[in-house]
């Protein structure tokens, strides 16, 4: 199910931090994706614990152009970073979702918290294809989303957890 908009992540709070490379169309694409995944368990999950959504650009990935994920959808270049296997941001936006209510915040709040870390590709306007890496903390469980530029639209091609929950809803 798609979200009403003022229930988006705010774009506004990221789309300030986009450079010229950065393709605003794929931005918006990915946001709304990613944003109904994480509503989506927002939703479902206990709300005894901050809810945080960050968000931020990678341009330095581990042997990106030797590294593959292979889908039905065809190959993806795998987005894994140098810090433990973690992307390693540029910049990013920290936002906390409360009554499905978005603030922005400098630093992550407390120790109680669900975080669901979200790593784009720079440069998304040179290229036809981008794959983002996902992680919801704690658990440390990493989701990597495939999106895919045809006929001037960008779309969701490819989630590496389908084949466990069953495909999602792409935009």
């Amino acid at each position: 199910m798609k979200n009403p908009e003022n229930l988006k992540v705010p774009f506004a709070a990221v789309v300030a931090k986009l450079s010229e490379d950065d393709d605003r169309d794929f931005w918006r694409t990915a946001l709304t994706v990613l944003t109904d995944e994480f509503l989506h368990r927002y939703d479902e999950e206990a709300k005894n614990r901050e809810w945080v959504f960050v968000v931020g650009v990678c341009s330095h990935w581990v042997r990106p152009h030797n590294s593959s994920w292979k889908t039905s959808h065809g190959r993806f270049m795998y987005p894994e970073g140098y810090k433990d296997s973690s992307p390693e941001f540029d910049w990013l936006v920290t936002l906390v979702c409360k009554d499905r209510h978005w603030t922005h915040v400098e630093k992550l709040p407390g120790k109680r918290r669900v975080t669901f870390q979200v790593a784009i590709p720079a440069r998304t306007a040179r290229h036809k294809q981008a794959a983002v890496n996902t992680r919801w903390s704690p658990g440390k469980e990493t989701v990597l989303y495939g999106f895919r530029q045809r006929d001037g639209f960008w779309r969701c091609v490819a989630v590496s957890d389908e084949e466990l929950r069953g495909r999602i809803s792409l935009a």
